[in-house]
């Protein structure tokens, strides 16, 4: 559950959205060809950043957002017969921030940018010792080129360059390493570069209904240096969405997501893929810009953790369309 902190928090982000949705003035009686947000068919897509588009656009996005862990617990010791863990509970905070812009080089082609700088650490002293802190730099870059767009449907290729850093300062392993040699450093870097490329493909099922699919695949090198060899990754997502405009007076947008991740962006720490979810509200009023609130849930698995950690996050998206 969130604390009353992050309760502040979420409540200044809803009370930013407010703000600005009051200062947009819904374009009454627009043309479609002057619509610049991705649509096909009348439908109006609420794009996400799980699944992002198969859409060759130029634009600029902003997201920024925050979560917290769920029912986290650390094993650290057994005792008893039969034996019992014991362990530290608490909890962590995650921080997230985005910056993506996209370039429509020609009709059939764009050039995209994204760099995303996350932070996870323990909110008391118990969970700060379990978890540590973990600090990720992220930076993207690729090509997104159209293969094949209908009156309903739309399919792009990409390709990619992934390029990570992973900061992490593990107490628990060091204090371990004391009494235990031995001692491992406290703080380590993990860098970290990947090339793949994958499809994204949309389709409109209706004025009122939207689908967004995308899968990817690449190369590249482990985040666990213990493998010292490099490695296969790919991820999966697909969301629905709702165009309300098209039935009601309501300028809003819905999106439902998952996706499914082999490489997250995370530290060495994690043990399995990353899956997560999102729910999206969108304002749609106007031609060129969205504004969205995303509601998160996600869940991984860490070493020595017989249970997955769970988040969950509220994020605020700006994204605007040249």
């Amino acid at each position: 559950m969130f604390t009353n902190k992050n309760t502040m928090g979420v409540k200044a982000l809803f009370t930013v959205l407010v703000l600005v949705v009051l200062t947009l003035t819904p374009s009454a009686g627009r043309a479609e060809e002057d619509l610049r947000i991705p649509h096909l068919s009348g439908h109006q897509f609420t794009t996400n950043t799980l699944t992002g588009d198969p859409f060759v656009n130029t634009y600029i996005r902003n997201t920024l957002g925050m979560g917290q862990s769920i029912d986290l617990f650390v094993p650290l010791i057994e005792i008893g017969n039969p034996p019992e863990k014991v362990g530290l509970t608490g909890d962590l905070l995650k921080a997230i921030l985005e910056f993506e812009y996209q370039q429509a080089v020609k009709d059939w082609v764009a050039f995209r940018v994204q760099v995303r700088v996350t932070g996870r650490l323990g909110t008391g002293a118990q969970s700060l010792l379990a978890s540590g802190v973990t600090a990720n730099t992220g930076f993207e870059f690729g090509w997104l080129f159209k293969l094949a767009e209908g009156e309903k449907t739309a399919l792009s290729g990409t390709l990619n360059v992934w390029n990570n850093s992973v900061t992490v300062v593990d107490f628990l392993g060091f204090v371990d390493g004391i009494v235990n040699p031995p001692i491992p450093p406290l703080v380590k870097n993990v860098p970290t570069t990947r090339g793949g490329g994958g499809l994204r493909y949309a389709w409109a099922a209706s004025d009122l209904v939207g689908f967004i699919f995308k899968g990817e695949t690449g190369m590249g090198e482990s985040i666990d240096r213990s493998k010292n060899s490099d490695e296969w990754f790919f991820n999966f997502a697909a969301a629905t969405d709702f165009d309300l405009k098209t039935k009601t007076p309501v300028p809003l947008g819905l999106a439902l997501g998952y996706k499914f991740d082999t490489f997250p962006e995370g530290g060495e720490d994690l043990a399995d893929a990353k899956h997560d979810l999102v729910f999206r509200i969108s304002y749609t009023g106007t031609t060129d810009f969205l504004l969205s609130l995303d509601f998160n849930y996600g869940w991984f698995k860490l070493k020595d953790r017989d249970k997955a950690t769970k988040f969950t996050s509220i994020l605020l998206n700006l994204r605007y369309y040249f």
